[in-house]
């Protein structure tokens, strides 16, 4: 019989999958690596729930009880950016926005700061004019798409077409002259402020 305890540890290594970080180091996966296509992630999602669903299901019994969930705690971490993030980030390679926030984060211990969002930063840089909402007819996707202006200061678009049902979409990709910009600029980014 499987055991609550063995349970965990597969949710354990699920999400850590899920989120591109290999279970047994803690590094997080390479930009072509398998863990970092979408039809896995949403794999490693589906595994996720299935085996939340196992540990938090009631013995069996004559009625059928619903799961116990455990309540999320409230996030009271405050709004904002750790400062040493600014002093210690060190460009690691050209990536995407969620890739970029992972790095930047990995540069603190500090977990008072709840972390900016991919979406937050993307849509700054459409106030700013770096980026623009379009839509791809082939891909039937919308993307944020690089403008002239966008390309003059290190960002690029990326089609990603994932086929065998899976997802097909278009992602932006952060040079180092462009996750540069974004890191200085994270103050503005935070409180939606179109720079001066």
């Amino acid at each position: 019989m499987i055991t609550n305890s063995q349970i965990e540890t597969a949710l354990d290594y699920v999400v850590k999958l899920a989120m591109g970080i290999n279970p047994l180091n803690g590094e997080d996966a390479k930009e072509d690596s398998v863990l970092n296509s979408p039809e896995i992630i949403r794999t490693m999602f589906t595994v996720k729930a299935v085996l939340e669903e196992k540990l938090f299901a009631p013995a069996q019994t004559e009625t059928k009880a619903e799961p116990l969930r455990p309540k999320r705690k409230k996030d009271t971490r405050k709004e904002g950016f750790p400062p040493e993030i600014s002093e210690k980030f060190k460009f690691q390679r050209n990536t995407t926005v969620t890739h970029f926030i992972r790095d930047m984060y990995a540069c603190t211990d500090s977990n008072d700061y709840k972390p900016v969002k991919a979406s937050q930063i993307l849509n700054w840089l459409v106030l700013e004019g770096l980026l623009e909402a379009d839509y791809d007819k082939e891909l039937d996707v919308n993307y944020k798409k690089v403008t002239e202006k966008g390309k003059a200061m290190g960002f690029s678009n990326r089609r990603v077409e994932s086929g065998l049902g899976g997802r097909n979409y278009i992602s932006v990709i952060f040079n180092e002259t462009a996750q540069l910009f974004a890191l200085n600029n994270m103050d503005r980014i935070l409180n939606g402020e179109a720079s001066a």
